[in-house]
């Protein structure tokens, strides 16, 4: 079995994470690839360090392939008939980039609550009353990426 690179081990990930709708665990990265298990457990880890993921803290399997969330939040993006969650309203509207599809993003208002959909078309997100706010800098997000 070949060790695969770091790279190889994300774009595994994003292909497979996209087309189930689901982040693959790393035992199925390693099978996908023909990978020892352990090469692609420490590609999750460097890449994690790197903040090209994000793992959960116990399973140490992907809590976030950013703009992908591995679980549901108040971020749904919904494009070709497939469904993903964002982490937030900027990995929403991420996730309908990376798929340079047009898509919806369901969310809320952030200064209302009312409930709140962003339709992009043609790579231009189309005008909707409502605020996007940002509490933290970007420059901060990393401080603690799951709760920002």
């Amino acid at each position: 079995m070949a060790v695969p690179t770091d790279t190889e081990v994300r774009l595994q990930l994003y292909r497979d994470f996209i087309e189930s709708g689901r982040p693959p665990s790393i035992s199925r990265v390693a099978g996908l690839m023909g990978a020892p298990l352990e090469a692609v457990r420490a590609a999750f880890e460097r890449l994690a360090a790197g903040k090209a993921i994000v793992l959960q803290p116990t399973s140490r399997e992907v809590l976030m392939a950013n703009p992908l969330s591995a679980v549901p939040s108040p971020f749904l993006v919904r494009t070709g008939g497939r469904a993903f969650f964002g982490s937030c309203v900027w990995d929403g509207l991420g996730i309908i980039a990376m798929l340079q599809a047009g898509g919806t993003l369901e969310t809320s208002c952030s200064c209302c609550g009312e409930a709140m959909s962003i339709d992009v078309r043609d790579g231009e997100p189309q005008p909707v009353e409502g605020v996007i706010h940002f509490a933290i800098p970007a420059r901060r997000w990393w401080e603690n990426i799951v709760f920002t």
